[in-house]
């Protein structure tokens, strides 16, 4: 019998068969393992659940109910004892760990106490990150019978109460960040957690002190450098009571700094807000007001007497762990403020 002939259509039916045949052996791999995987997530949280929330006799799963947060959803599984709530464990996350997202199980008591932390899922490096689990480090007990409201949730090098895990700071701040979330969302249901920068005048308003105008509405610009610069003055009645001056940083690390910086009629620093920068997460972002108190060791001091450098620098200002370009950056633009401020008195 003749050789058959090879041609485009046998190959093209050849692939089309070969495909269909592993899509289906796909499908059918997919639909025989789905059920285990799903009852073994199921398990897992229902295990971690337990572990993090007083004893309880009600099933917390069928009383669950979830609150939108910026980048997807929180979990909440309330506890009970012979009806009464002891505890709410809290289904967290955060997208910024060094690998990707972390996921959380937080417990919570009434009054908003940590109870427990167990870790759901992560994909942090093995030996460094992975230290988070509660079977390969004692780095969640320190959590346990503390409340936000008074421990801080960042970690010490950056203003707070907790001592992070050795060579994983982005893991451990995320970590942080994590249970600041469920603790936010759990205490108050309608709690800002979108850690979206303010608007230009929601900054003015943050940080002028003390003001009855709409300093908005009475904008002027100042020269400086060959640049424009937008202020913003307070004022009470005829009285001059401070000065909003919006500034860019000559560079970050990654980019410009754009702050909004406050001042009261003497020149003392009232208020700084960010408005803008492309710092690098879990290092540089933490200029952000809400993740650091970095910005609060300027309150109350005066560029033309205090000198606003990073102690490395010679000045009195603490470095952020990490982000020193970042710091020196904010730290320049806070001068540069308080020299649209001298200006602008001088009009």
């Amino acid at each position: 019998m003749a050789k058959r002939e090879s041609t485009f259509f046998n190959m093209v039916l050849a692939l089309l068969t070969v495909t269909l045949v592993a899509s289906a052996s796909l499908g059918f791999i997919y639909e025989l393992t789905r059920e285990p995987i799903e009852m073994a997530r199921a398990a897992r949280k229902n295990n971690a659940i337990r572990a993090v929330v007083p004893d309880f006799d009600n099933n917390p799963t069928e009383e669950r109910y979830t609150i939108e947060a910026a980048g997807g959803e929180l979990v909440f599984y309330p506890a009970k004892k012979d009806g009464e709530l002891v505890g709410t464990a809290v289904e967290t996350f955060t997208n910024r760990g060094f690998s990707g997202t972390i996921r959380l199980m937080v417990g919570l008591l009434p009054d908003g106490t940590i109870h427990g932390i167990e870790v759901l899922e992560h994909k942090e490096t093995p030996g460094l990150g992975d230290k988070m689990e509660s079977d390969k480090s004692d780095f969640s007990a320190q959590f346990e019978g503390q409340n936000p409201e008074d421990f801080r949730l960042r970690l010490r090098q950056d203003g707070g109460d907790v001592d992070g895990i050795t060579a994983t700071t982005i893991s451990s701040r995320a970590y942080c960040e994590a249970v600041q979330l469920a603790f936010d969302l759990y205490m108050d249901k309608d709690a800002d957690v979108s850690y979206e920068l303010p608007s230009r005048d929601e900054a003015v308003e943050r940080v002028l002190a003390d003001f009855a105008n709409n300093p908005l509405q009475e904008d002027f610009l100042v020269m400086a450098n060959g640049n424009e610069h937008t202020v913003f003055p307070g004022r009470r009645g005829r009285r001059y009571t401070g000065l909003a001056v919006d500034i860019y940083s000559e560079a970050g690390y990654i980019g410009p700094i754009r702050l909004m910086v406050g001042f009261d009629s003497e020149g003392v620093i009232t208020g700084i807000e960010v408005l803008g920068h492309e710092e690098t997460p879990g290092y540089g972002d933490l200029i952000e007001n809400a993740r650091s108190d970095f910005y609060k060791q300027f309150i109350g001091l005066n560029p033309g007497e205090d000198n606003i450098r990073l102690k490395e620098d010679g000045g009195i200002i603490d470095n952020i762990s990490g982000a020193t370009i970042t710091a020196r950056a904010y730290c320049e633009a806070v001068r540069s403020a308080w020299d649209i401020f001298r200006q602008a008195e001088n009009r």
